[in-house]
């Protein structure tokens, strides 16, 4: 028996609910869980369903789905571009067309298949047509399977940034049938570590079971990745829940790392991948926490070694290193008086500052000077 199928069997299926805004989002991690996607599909919505998905993902994965017994699902799927290629206004008009046209009633749904833009386009078509119908998630990265499939946060991306078009549209299940995540090339894998490393520093619990899953994670061992997800499943929706339309402060702890990091991403012409930057944007945020927020150098330590070890986030090419700090004025957590920064006083607690772009500029600049050194030894 191969060590991937011996994994798989040693994973336990994990559910649970919460709710936010009004609505119940079930979760289901593990080996399994698309035959539970079949099992509620009815029960969410008993007309037709739309599958929305990219060729390329749909070519690894849609059989599978498909073979699960989804009734009332049109087996033809709705493609859209891979990554950010799909968040456009292009891209989310043609859907919304298609979807009306092959008869999109207010009984019916939309399954999305494939990671965070396919996730991000097809959340946004749901909120939409017919002036909302109910979305599933069914992520297939670890980026979308450990953040960005649950919560309800869903967009396209504008000339001036990423995400700055979107709506709140909770999904009704959050599907992560763990064995796509093994098809994932080396390099989308680490760039989804960076989420999971991220809700580590978010959660006290995962922060303490981090030195025990760490080596796991690296070895890509399919337990430690499915206990990883639900653990960071498990601190986003209490998040979500206390704070579903981020409008009391407490959502933007999950954005931790992220206003550098979405400003590398952007500047870099996605030649960064999201994890990728959001690694750096954590190390600049450690870095900044521990000047401003109080973050124990142990806890700083820990965090910088996650990231340089699982994530290992690529040097940002020399044009973004030139010009992401143009980027920030278009950050959504800023207001009229300027930037606030999501800062960690301690794992689990964060707290928010006001800083500016200077101040951003310095932290990112001192992380990235410390990790050079690793990199000349790595080659990387």
């Amino acid at each position: 028996m191969r060590r991937a199928e011996r994994s798989r069997r040693r994973e336990r299926l994990a559910c649970f609910s919460f709710a936010a805004g009004g609505d119940r989002t079930d979760v289901v991690v593990g080996a399994g869980a698309w035959r539970v996607l079949a099992s509620r599909l009815p029960d969410i919505a008993p007309g037709r369903w739309f599958l929305v998905s990219s060729k390329k993902v749909f070519t690894l994965h849609g059989e599978e789905l498909l073979a699960a017994g989804v009734e009332g699902l049109d087996r033809k799927p709705l493609l859209v571009p891979d990554g950010e290629a799909a968040k456009t206004w292009d891209v989310l008009g043609r859907l919304l067309s298609e979807l009306a046209a092959r008869g999109l009633k207010r009984d019916g749904g939309i399954i999305a298949l494939g990671g965070g833009t396919v996730g991000d386009v097809a959340g946004l078509a749901a909120a939409l047509a017919l002036r909302g119908v109910p979305v599933i998630q069914a992520p297939t990265t670890l980026l979308a399977a450990a953040d960005s499939a649950l919560g309800g946060k869903t967009a396209v991306d504008l000339p001036a940034g990423k995400n700055m078009a979107g709506a709140f549209h909770m999904p009704r299940l959050v599907a992560v049938e763990t064995g796509t995540l093994e098809t994932l090339p080396l390099r989308a894998f680490r760039s989804g570590l960076a989420e999971v490393v991220k809700s580590a520093l978010l959660s006290r619990s995962f922060f303490r079971e981090m030195p025990r899953l760490a080596p796991g994670l690296s070895a890509r061992d399919g337990s430690a990745v499915a206990e990883a997800v639900r653990r960071s499943l498990a601190m986003k929706a209490r998040v979500v829940a206390a704070d579903p339309f981020e409008r009391r402060d407490l959502r933007f702890a999950l954005n931790l790392g992220h206003t550098v990091g979405h400003a590398l991403e952007a500047a870099s012409r996605y030649q960064l991948a999201h994890g990728e930057a959001i690694g750096w944007g954590l190390l600049a945020a450690i870095r900044l926490s521990e000047e401003r927020a109080g973050l124990s150098r142990p806890a700083a330590d820990a965090a910088r070694a996650w990231i340089e070890t699982l994530v290992c986030p690529p040097l940002p090419p020399a044009p973004a290193l030139r010009s992401w700090r143009g980027r920030l004025n278009v950050d959504k957590k800023a207001d009229r008086e300027g930037l606030v920064a999501v800062l960690l006083a301690a794992p689990g607690r964060t707290t928010l500052c006001r800083v500016t772009p200077r101040d951003l500029e310095v932290a990112f600049e001192a992380a990235f000077d410390a990790s050079l050194p690793s990199y000349n030894r790595s080659g990387k």
